[in-house]
């Protein structure tokens, strides 16, 4: 693959980060007309056109990349999940190219949230911590800084095939007020020491359903809150990604 296929390849990596192909155009300081140039390798006479140097070179600098980022390509699947561990930075989850920035830590604690009638667990558990990019953080509209996220284990089988025993959840800690419940939405709540995890259905009378997936209601029955009861589950955060094995 020649240097121009190179640097384009890294630039449309680099816009896939961001909102819109003009946010990105804006945010290295180009017209969004000659970013669409570059991306098709034509203008609009019809003329072939490559990224140079001296762009490439602006894209690192708007960008706070390392100097000659946009020169080498790393080959890696468009889908591929990969997690890597070692001395300097241990475990990290890299989604679909390499990334532009240095990875966020992740607490992960060892906890978990019972997504059916409770799991108890110790007053101070075990911590430590997991990397991901911020490309795999933006993607997924979670904090780029990984600020209120956690990591921590489901355990029962009350949410069913929606999150099965032992799944790995990653938790935003930062969504845990009563008035900002999504619709359908799972959340973990901690009640009286216990992690339970359940999805939330929001009534128009103000309540709050929570409720497992398993459709066992007999071992698994719904909950009501509403405001005022509210407190007494304690919510922890909303479960904004999981990790399965097929």
């Amino acid at each position: 693959m020649d240097i121009g296929s190179i640097r384009r390849q890294n630039m449309l990596s680099l816009i896939s980060n961001f909102r819109t192909q003009s946010d990105f155009a804006d945010a290295v300081g180009k017209p969004a007309s000659y970013i669409s140039q570059i991306k098709k390798g034509v203008k609009s006479n019809g003329e072939t056109i490559s990224m140079g140097s001296e762009f490439a070179r602006g894209i690192e600098a708007s960008l706070g990349l390392t100097h000659g980022w946009m020169d080498s390509l790393e080959e890696i699947g468009d889908t591929t999940v990969s997690t890597t561990n070692t001395d300097q930075i241990g475990d990290h989850v890299s989604v679909g190219v390499k990334s532009a920035y240095p990875l966020v830590p992740v607490k992960y604690f060892d906890i978990k949230a019972s997504c059916g009638n409770g799991y108890a667990n110790e007053d101070y558990p075990s911590v430590h911590s997991q990397v991901f990019t911020v490309e795999f953080l933006r993607s997924n509209n979670l904090p780029i800084d990984g600020d209120g996220l956690v990591l921590m284990h489901a355990c029962s089988d009350s949410m069913g095939y929606t999150i099965p025993h032992g799944t790995l959840m990653l938790v935003n800690t930062n969504e845990r007020e009563f008035d900002n419940f999504t619709n359908n939405k799972v959340y973990v709540f901690n009640a009286d020491s216990e992690m339970i995890c359940k999805r939330a259905i929001k009534n128009l009378n103000g309540t709050v359903v929570l409720k497992s997936d398993n459709t066992d209601k007999d071992s698994y029955p719904d909950q009501i809150i509403s405001r005022d009861t509210f407190g007494q589950f304690n919510l922890f955060g909303r479960v904004r990604y999981t990790f399965t094995q097929l």
